[in-house]
């Protein structure tokens, strides 16, 4: 999810005030992990398995008023003592309640709906529970479920859901466990016949009803979460259009519910179009799209900014970082999903990564520096927090969409993974492995720490304690001059907080004999001193140059007095011959760029 608004809000909002953390990895003695494992399940939530919804409701582009019916497929894993919990909210009434289609005995308060069985059930019985009802959100909020506003710049009234991450209750009965996703979900929107609904999946029919009304039937067959089953109701126009991916000659269905508006399809098309480019990008990096025996499209709404819902994103405007960004979920929040919400790094961390890479591959690496540079630049605005959502703040949706900490460090750990791999063939084989092995499920930061080993054969401990659970930042002071052919490079490493000790691989470009070189040595103590034999006269010398590391690099030439290492220092030496760097070849396909200005502004192209 991407919402600018709710994104500035909670930023600021964390300058101002900042829950302790609460890392999974705690630390003692700076060596000794102990695992803290999160409480998320309850014997009644673990005792069924949703297999499929069909949300059948009646809405309109001038209300948040939904009534209809939503029916829950259920099987039972272990034996149920006489009721059945949904998480359904207090907004709705409820009028009715069946059974495998006999009226049941319920009870619906505090934002749960509990359904009683005349008898036990056993184990292995599938059980469908079809709940009638209907309701409205009254009070507008960055965590509403359901919205109805008027885009005043095209004049067009829209309602939409957007449920992330706890109000999918607000608008359906449903079970929110991210580890439980249905098999499948029909959604059924009846509405004015002069607007259209967009949802989930592929649209099988289009069926006239009495009253001017028209009902569109949305069926997806990909197992879903529960946040991702949407819908969006519009004076729409549908602009749709097929493009290749892959090496295998395959298409896939791009439809776009825009407004229906011809300045609007002519301002937009050719953004609109890059959707195209995107979708193969990322299916060469991630893997084929995930979701390609329906379709990837876009509902146009004024929320400020975008979400995710699988196949078919909710978004503000068609900014080239916005449709990367969500798309980008399909594989990294969609087809692997967030075990729990104190592991968002798994959707967000990854799908702002590749904010970096649409730059990156499609319009340029100076453009993915400076998109890479903001990141760091709003990270480094306060020094506490970790990506990994702490515990104590779990439930709260700003901590968990904090978007200095999940959006932009989250971001900013991957590309320095992408960095300690250092092999792109090897990392994207990584990151297509981990999707594979985690297909149409949940995982962890920790699920891909595990994989993250496994095929790099590197130990990813220190850094997943120090980026994922821990604060903060290096500060490394750097000192460096050359004696005969020898060059020395003092390093002094502080820290943001209270991690002693940042073990990061630092690349230094050194000019010397008009050539270039790189050479990438680690940091593994506090103090540290590099000798470096190296012929020709070093005139330059630039500490991560490829702006890998978050970290901040100091220089202090003047004040180095001696060529010796200093106490508690150690030195390491090394030969380098002179490598002229290649130059990295810019490849503008697009000419649109846009950049978010820190900290108090964004801007969209």
């Amino acid at each position: 999810m991407k919402n600018f608004t709710l994104m500035l809000t909670t930023f600021l909002f964390t300058i101002l005030f900042h829950s302790g953390t609460h890392p999974l990895f705690r630390m003692q003695n700076n060596d000794i992990l102990k695992v803290v494992l999160p409480q998320n399940s309850s014997p009644e939530a673990d005792a069924l398995d949703v297999k499929f919804y069909f949300i059948d409701i009646e809405v309109n582009d001038s209300t948040t008023h939904v009534s209809g019916s939503t029916t829950v497929h259920l099987e039972v894993l272990s034996p149920l003592k006489g009721q059945i919990i949904l998480d359904m909210g207090n907004n709705l009434y409820v009028d009715s309640v069946l059974l495998n289609g006999q009226q049941a005995d319920h009870v619906h308060q505090d934002d749960q709906l509990f359904i009683y069985t005349a008898y036990p059930v056993s184990d292995g019985n599938m059980m469908a529970i079809q709940v009638f009802y209907s309701g409205s959100v009254r009070n507008r909020s960055s965590f509403a479920g359901i919205y109805n506003e008027m885009d005043r710049k095209w004049d067009k009234r829209v309602t939409w859901t957007l449920s992330e991450p706890f109000s999918s209750r607000i608008w359906f009965p449903c079970k929110q466990d991210l580890t439980d996703k249905a098999d499948s979900v029909y959604v059924f929107i009846t509405t004015d016949k002069n607007l259209k609904a967009g949802s989930n999946g592929l649209l099988t029919a289009e069926r006239l009803l009495p009253g001017d009304k028209i009902r569109y039937e949305w069926k997806s067959r990909y197992p879903v979460a529960f946040y991702l089953i949407s819908f969006a109701v519009s004076d729409y126009r549908d602009y749709s259009f097929y493009t290749g991916y892959g090496d295998n000659g395959d298409s896939l269905l791009v439809q776009n519910f825009i407004y229906d508006n011809d300045l609007y399809l002519e301002t937009n098309r050719s953004r609109i179009n890059i959707t195209s480019d995107l979708i193969r990008l990322f299916s060469d990096l991630f893997g084929p799209y995930p979701f390609r025996k329906e379709k990837y499209g876009h509902c146009i709404v004024p929320s400020g900014g975008g979400m995710e819902h699988q196949t078919m994103t909710t978004l503000e405007d068609f900014s080239f970082t916005l449709v990367t960004h969500e798309l980008a979920h399909q594989w990294f929040g969609n087809y692997v999903t967030c075990a729990t919400w104190q592991d968002i790094w798994i959707n967000e961390g990854f799908a702002s990564y590749s904010e970096y890479l649409g730059y990156e591959y499609l319009i340029s690496r100076e453009d993915a520096d400076r998109w890479m540079d903001n990141a760091h630049v709003i990270v480094k605005f306060r020094n506490d927090g970790s990506v990994y959502v702490p515990e104590n703040a779990a439930r709260s949706e700003n901590r968990i969409f904090d978007y200095r900490l999940t959006y932009k460090k989250g971001a900013a750990i991957v590309h320095m993974i992408r960095h300690e791999i250092n092999n792109d063939d090897l990392f994207f084989e990584i990151l297509q492995d981990f999707l594979n092995m985690h297909r149409h499920s949940s995982a962890t930061g920790l699920d891909f720490k595990n994989l993250l080993e496994q095929k790099s054969g590197k130990d990813f401990t220190d850094f997943f304690n120090h980026w994922y659970f821990g604060e903060g930042y290096p500060v490394v002071s750097l000192q460096w001059q050359q004696h005969n052919d020898t060059l020395y490079i003092n390093a002094r490493q502080s820290t943001t907080s209270s991690t002693p000790l940042f073990r990061i691989p630092i690349d230094f470009r050194i000019t010397a004999g008009g050539k270039d070189t790189v050479v990438t040595v680690r940091q593994n103590e506090n103090n540290v001193r590099w000798a470096i034999h190296i012929p020709g006269t070093v005139t330059g010398l630039q500490a991560d140059p490829d702006k890998w590391l978050l970290a901040d690099f100091y220089y202090e030439n003047d004040s180095l007095v001696s060529f010796l290492p200093g106490k508690g220092q150690h030195q390491h030496s090394f030969n380098v011959d002179i490598v002229e760097r290649p130059k990295i070849a810019d490849n503008i396909i697009f000419p649109e760029k846009q950049y978010n200005l820190f900290p108090f502004r964004f801007v969209k192209d």
